[in-house]
């Protein structure tokens, strides 16, 4: 059995994903002297957007049976 084929290996992926668009959005958000409320809405839609597509992935997990 390989890493890759793991759940693990996903959830790992799903993490490392969400991590970095918190990064890049904060990033691009500083360097372009926006607002602090313009900061707040734009982690507020990826954090809405990213849990949605946790939400997702669980539901399709256990609806295949493989959590």
């Amino acid at each position: 059995m390989s890493i890759f084929d793991s759940e693990t290996f996903v959830i790992i992926c799903v993490t490392a994903m969400i991590l970095f668009k918190f990064w890049s959005v904060w990033t691009v958000s500083k360097d372009s002297k926006a607002s602090r409320e313009g900061k707040l809405i734009f982690l507020g839609l990826i954090s809405g957007v990213s849990v949605f597509g946790i939400m997702a992935k669980l539901y399709i997990s256990m609806a295949m049976g493989l959590s």
